[in-house]
């Protein structure tokens, strides 16, 4: 079963409704068409048989509490509709409002029992906030008595995190990877993949810049671990470290229980990082539709010089049914 990991649908009335809530940023957003007839072409044409929509991406944020559950509730709306019309070709990881956590945890029960939606689509940043911020544990324990399926994607007014990105799009081409990097890692070294073991990680972007940081990283863990810089940074440098929940003989080994997605079509060489960090079992088809191509994703898996025949037809078309339970008898 070829499924999408990675698709955006921004229709009108959403937007619309988020500058009437005070978003007045979105004005000039583009509104996509509510005619999906091109794009189930496209899904044909690559034989994609289930596009997962999400509506992270854009920074929906809205202050007022009653104003963010009408919206979320609303774009989770609109997607339930699109299944419906649609039997079999979309499903969607469905919108909550976060920053509001008790707003957030009665959407999720929606989401999950009226709607019937794969999980939820989160940002890397909630109101200034990482994902695993203190503040969001009771979304995240009563999320994890779902073993839900949690998809985290960068979005872009939150990706300026360096002085100088805000100019020339370099927070997107430079800032959103480094921001998704960052989930993971945080996630992870926090301990809150550790105290919720059911909940299945999806990453945009292939991590962003974490497979080509990877071995950088590790080595700075063990150089804490070993306590091997010392000499040069004291023996009090890396205390931190002793609190981390890590395998000593695999300092980086939670990152590989995480799902990341490939929606990195113009830069094939992250698709080899990642198998060679992660490996090829955690990759899950993305496209990044309509942003990016979804016939040039597909392309690219096919053509890719660094997978093997196996390993192209499982992150085509196995990997992902397994990650949302949607096994086949030819996904077992």
């Amino acid at each position: 079963m070829r499924i999408d990991v990675h698709a955006h649908y921004w229709p009108a009335s959403y937007l619309d409704l988020l500058v009437s809530l005070g978003r007045t940023d979105l004005v000039t957003a583009g509104r996509q068409s509510d005619d999906f007839t091109t794009r189930l072409a496209e899904m044909d044409e690559a034989e994609v048989d289930l596009q997962i929509l999400s509506a992270v991406g854009l920074n929906t944020e809205v202050a007022d509490p009653e104003g963010a559950t009408a919206a979320a509730r609303h774009i989770n709306d609109v997607y339930a509709e699109v299944i419906d019309k649609h039997p079999g070709r979309f499903n969607a990881f469905g919108s909550v409002p976060l920053h509001h956590v008790d707003r957030a945890v009665a959407e999720t029960d929606r989401i999950f029992d009226e709607l019937g939606f794969a999980g939820v689509a989160l940002p890397c940043i909630v109101g200034g906030r990482p994902l695993d911020h203190h503040d969001h544990e009771p979304f995240w324990a009563h999320l994890a008595e779902r073993d839900a399926v949690v998809y985290v994607h960068p979005v872009g007014s939150d990706s300026v995190c360096h002085p100088g990105l805000d100019a020339f799009g370099l927070q997107f081409a430079l800032g959103s990877p480094t921001q998704v990097a960052l989930a993971p890692l945080r996630i992870a070294l926090s301990g809150l993949s550790t105290r919720h073991p059911g909940l299945r990680f999806v990453f945009a972007l292939c991590g962003g810049t974490l497979p080509y940081l990877w071995h950088r990283y590790e080595r700075n863990l063990r150089r804490g671990i070993e306590m091997s810089a010392t000499a040069a940074v004291g023996g009090g440098f890396f205390d931190w470290i002793k609190k981390l929940p890590l395998d000593p003989d695999d300092p980086m080994g939670l990152l590989r229980n995480f799902w990341y997605d490939t929606s990195v079509q113009d830069i094939p060489e992250a698709l080899r990082l990642t198998r060679n960090t992660v490996g090829a079992d955690r990759l899950l088809l993305g496209s990044d539709a309509i942003f990016a191509s979804l016939t040039e994703s597909v392309r690219m898996i096919k053509e890719s010089p660094d997978l093997t025949a196996a390993e192209k037809e499982a992150v085509l078309d196995h990997n992902a049914a397994r990650m949302l339970a949607l096994t086949t008898s030819q996904d077992a």
